[in-house]
């Protein structure tokens, strides 16, 4: 894998599309590419530099692939925030984080505004997708105008640093920071996993403020494949969206799905899905009813995982094995090494629900400026994040309870 992908498709495949926004632009690899560059270098002249944070808020948009490719650049750590925050959180999630750029949409602004004085380590505000700005702001069409489109003069990884703030089961939400950016071989594995190929037409339905849609959709970036954004999830738009781009993969929280498989039988068959061949579920249990009926719809194409921001993804079940293991989330994928404890420390026996630990490459630094939900979490080179399972006989993990009271909402924790 090259480091620097979006350098080589703009090289190999210019005027491919790498996003497109279902009502809004598209931007080929060379224009991204491009973009990114003047992004980047506006931000040095800024006085951004490696390692400083930059928050990205607002619906899906080409934006964010600008940004996220921007900051990779300059080695930017990456935090994509909740759109559904209250100002109280916004103002608490920028202060905790030393945020000092943050990039808005319109529908954001005004809740930033109200309490943008009380984040003075906010340096720089930007906004797109508005003419006139609050004074403070910049525009970000201005930004990107003031920026050369040669490289910036920083030598990138793979992917960048990045930060995700997991909401808080009791107090505050905590940042879950990756110094390094994701472990390469766990990114090489996920393409076998989940069936996902060079060139690959992704439809990005969820919230990219969420891990896995980000993620999913960062994997085809690196594929050289096209990512399709809906700017909100619809359920018969995102068909639509798969006949008319030939979409091969998505990911989907379980309530898009279902979203998806309670539609009218009428309206689910006049489109044409036969060009898909993975879709991809997690962040909540899925119903085994809601499975029968996607792949019903869909063909054999669903793949479950099990995973957190904290842990990256820690079993895997297949289209084949989704019928004959209701409940289950999988088989503990290569390269994860998983324990279920009691709460004395001691492995569970089969059957016997326990605590989830988790030893990989893919685990976080740690919780940002929160030593002690760090430690909390830790157990010498093991991480949970509270999760109670049991495995099963044939070595399938079923998780059934968490050890934190937590509520699920569209597949993201509340």
């Amino acid at each position: 894998m090259a480091m620097d992908f979006l350098a080589q498709h703009a090289a190999q495949r210019p005027n491919r599309a790498a996003v497109i926004l279902h009502d809004g632009p598209t931007l080929t690899y060379a224009d991204l590419d491009r973009q990114a560059n003047r992004l980047a270098n506006a931000m040095l002249g800024l006085g951004l530099a490696s390692g400083d944070k930059c928050t990205t808020v607002g619906y899906n948009s080409t934006h964010h692939s600008i940004v996220g490719a921007a900051g990779r650049r300059l080695i930017l750590v990456s935090l994509p925030m909740n759109y559904r925050l209250t100002p109280e959180e916004i103002e608490y999630q920028l202060n905790h984080s030393d945020t000092k750029i943050l990039f808005s949409g319109p529908e954001q602004v005004e809740k930033i505004e109200s309490v943008a004085a009380r984040c003075p380590k906010v340096l720089h505000k930007v906004a797109w997708g508005m003419d006139d700005v609050p004074r403070g702001w910049i525009r970000f069409d201005d930004l990107i105008a003031s920026g050369s489109g040669e490289p910036p003069p920083i030598e990138a990884g793979l992917t960048g640093p990045s930060m995700t703030y997991t909401a808080g089961t009791t107090g505050n939400p905590k940042g879950a920071y990756r110094a390094k950016g994701a472990d390469p071989k766990a990114i090489q594995d996920q393409f076998g996993w989940f069936d996902l190929r060079p060139g690959d037409v992704h439809l990005a339905a969820g919230p990219l403020y969420h891990s896995a849609p980000g993620s999913f959709a960062g994997l085809h970036q690196i594929l050289g494949g096209t990512a399709v954004l809906m700017r909100r999830f619809d359920p018969e738009l995102a068909l639509r969206l798969i006949q008319e781009h030939r979409v091969n993969n998505t990911f989907m929280a379980p309530t898009l799905l279902k979203r998806i498989v309670s539609l009218p039988e009428t309206v689910q068959r006049s489109y044409d899905v036969s060009s898909m061949h993975s879709i991809v579920v997690a962040a909540a249990p899925c119903p085994f009813e809601v499975k029968r009926r996607v792949m019903d719809l869909f063909g054999p194409v669903l793949y479950e995982f099990y995973g957190a921001s904290e842990t990256g993804v820690n079993t895997l079940m297949k289209p084949e094995e989704q019928l004959t293991k209701p409940g289950s989330c999988g088989k503990v994928v290569d390269g994860v090494d998983m324990k279920i404890l009691d709460d004395q420390g001691n492995e569970c026996a089969l059957g016997i629900p326990g605590e989830i630990w988790v030893k990989t490459e893919s685990l976080i630094t740690e919780y940002y400026n929160n030593p002690k939900a760090t430690n909390d979490a830790r157990r010498g080179d093991y991480f949970s994040v509270g999760d109670i399972a049991y495995r099963d006989e044939d070595g399938y993990i079923f998780v059934v309870d968490r050890k934190r009271d937590m509520i699920i909402s569209g597949g993201v924790n509340i």
